[in-house]
């Protein structure tokens, strides 16, 4: 039926729900401000889509399809009350000015309140719907709730992205922009029950629109849900479970940091019988419940629960505190891990057994990012990924892939002598190579020297850089009368910071402040050195000095690059040893 949204909204006890199983507010600016630029080059007429509601009771639609678009009309009306409100209070002079009074009160009685009995017309999911009252219906400016979902900081953001814009726009324009809203046209389609919404959801929804996996497997789920089931009842149950299942999950994603989609493959890959090897996870499954002649709702809701869980897995990893979930997390390499992580989660409670399996991954990851594509590791570990299925088999997988990587041909490539020999090499820009840096600096640290805990290796990273001791760029003249040994040696190559390749080699990196990299750039090494350690948290800067042969005529050359090489190179050896699992 074709409307506008001041008919949708006509009835001032009309009321609106979106429902937990929808999808939390998801713009961002980018989708406002063009939200604002349509606005912009609209001249007398505006479309806002199609909305599909379901009758909750005798005044409330659940809003079923375009709950983002009229979640944002709310936000655009509450923030253009406000502005209205602050224009009338400075008095603002214009023709405009009953009008504005006229469109503050009806903005207050069509779309934020209702008019008799004062409660909210419009509720966002439940999780956010408080934070959603005081920042948007009441327009507080002090309120005590806490951004701690992404959805509540889109919120926010879309609020000040118009009040932004708002302020630098006449009232004319705003008249114009609140005029356009209210008459724009859209179509809207009501239905009774869950049944006849699953089916409309779902046709409507995977049919080509730009949707995330996970919304088109929901809206393929209800729709296999209403071909497959006995009777309207057992729709109805079988639909009510993938609500709650799906409405934890939407509570989940706002408070995790990896996309949606991302932990839907993770989890694909750990039930499709097929692991790393699986098929994209939509033909998956649409192959796989085409496969099944019968309980088909039956598999449907056993994947939603079992996906519900691997978000709370996932949530779990995020915002663990232990040291080794954090390091593997620091790594920025979940590929690998997260399907066997929600495995884990799945069938094992010992904690004790979980973090060494956890370190193990971070093993495995390190050593797989170090050497970077050259070999793939997924069909070395998929074997123990489509296999796994108890609590039992964690030892197992555990002390059968260090056993590989000892003394398996197949799995050479992520040797211990393969570290070695990366650690060797060219290092600079490696793809671990400030995580190196930042887990050396752990393991000098002593009772002399404070570890570093005070700070996560991410905040580090934030303010910190790659120093090259021995510059890149030296300064003009002869690198060793700055303190440097010989870049290129043409009687003995190998002795060269540069024809030797040492330049870019473990020895001679170190973590550095920005700032602080900034203003030694390329100085003599005696100056760097009195500036390493200086009021500095690392501890790998201050003991630069030990590996400088003439301590009273410091001289950083290729035989002090690589006796700190040596050092580092022991070091990870002891890190990473696989015995210590």
């Amino acid at each position: 039926m074709e409307s506008t949204i001041r008919k949708l909204f006509d009835s001032r006890n009309r009321k609106f729900e979106i429902p937990s199983y929808q999808r939390a507010y998801s713009w961002e600016d980018v989708q406002i401000n063009q939200f604002i630029e349509d606005l912009q080059n609209a001249e007398n007429q505006y479309y806002l889509g199609h909305y599909l509601f379901e009758t909750k009771d005798e005044n409330t639609l659940c809003v079923i399809d375009g709950q983002q678009r009229l979640t944002t009309c709310i936000i655009f009306f509450s923030v253009l009350k406000r502005v209205f409100e602050k224009r009338l209070i400075d008095g603002e002079n214009s023709n405009f000015e009953i009008n504005i009074e006229k469109h503050r009160t009806d903005i207050n009685d069509y779309y934020l309140k209702d008019f008799r009995d004062k409660t909210q017309k419009f509720k966002t999911v439940h999780d956010d719907n408080n934070f959603f009252i005081d920042e948007i219906i009441e327009g507080k400016v002090n309120h005590t709730h806490v951004l701690d979902t992404i959805s509540k900081i889109r919120i926010r953001t879309a609020k000040e992205v118009f009040e932004k814009e708002f302020s630098k726009a006449t009232t004319e324009k705003l008249i114009k922009w609140y005029q356009l809203i209210e008459n724009a046209n859209i179509t809207e389609y009501v239905v009774k029950d869950k049944t006849q919404a699953t089916q409309v959801f779902a046709f409507q929804n995977d049919r080509g629109k730009k949707l995330s996996n996970l919304e088109i497997i929901k809206a393929y789920f209800m729709l296999q849900i209403y071909l497959s089931s006995s009777s309207p009842e057992k729709i109805e149950e079988d639909i009510r479970y993938l609500e709650i299942e799906i409405s934890q999950i939407y509570r989940k994603i706002v408070r995790i940091k990896i996309n949606e989609d991302e932990v839907l493959n993770y989890y694909w890959r750990t039930i499709s019988g097929k692991g790393f090897n699986s098929e994209e996870v939509i033909k998956g499954i649409k192959e796989k419940i085409t496969s099944l002649t019968t309980e088909k709702g039956a598999w449907i809701k056993e994947f939603v629960s079992g996906l519900s869980q691997a978000f709370n897995s996932v949530e779990k990893i995020e915002t663990s505190s232990e040291n080794n979930v954090q390091d593997l997390l620091y790594l920025n390499s979940m590929a690998l891990a997260y399907p066997f992580i929600i495995k884990a989660y799945k069938y094992v409670d010992d904690e004790k057994l979980l973090n060494r399996f956890v370190k193990l991954l971070e093993n495995i990851t390190f050593r797989y990012l170090l050497r970077g594509g050259r070999a793939e590791i997924q069909s070395r570990l998929n074997h123990y990924l489509v296999n796994f299925n108890s609590a039992e088999d964690i030892d197992k997988i555990i002390n059968e892939i260090i056993h590989n990587l000892k003394t398996n041909e197949w799995w050479w490539y992520w040797s211990d002598n393969e570290i070695d020999r990366y650690l060797s090499d060219y290092f600079y820009k490696n793809r671990v190579d400030n995580y190196l840096l930042w887990k050396y600096e752990l393991y000098i640290s002593n009772a002399n020297h404070p570890k570093p805990h005070n700070i996560s290796f991410a905040e580090l990273i934030n303010h910190e850089s790659i120093e090259h001791i021995a510059p890149q760029t030296p300064t003009n003249g002869d690198p060793v009368e700055n303190g440097y040994g010989i870049y290129e040696d043409k009687n003995n190559q190998n002795e060269g910071i540069v024809s030797g390749n040492w330049l870019n080699r473990l020895g001679n990196l170190m973590l550095i402040s920005q700032s602080h990299n900034s203003s030694i750039g390329n100085k003599p090494f005696s100056d760097k050195l009195a500036s390493y350690g200086r009021d500095n948290l690392l501890n790998q800067q201050k003991e630069i000095i030990k590996f400088v042969s003439d301590k009273s005529n410091p001289i950083w050359d290729k035989q002090a690059i690589e006796k700190r090489q040596i050092k580092m190179i022991k070091a990870a050896n002891v890190i990473w040893n696989l015995d210590n699992i």
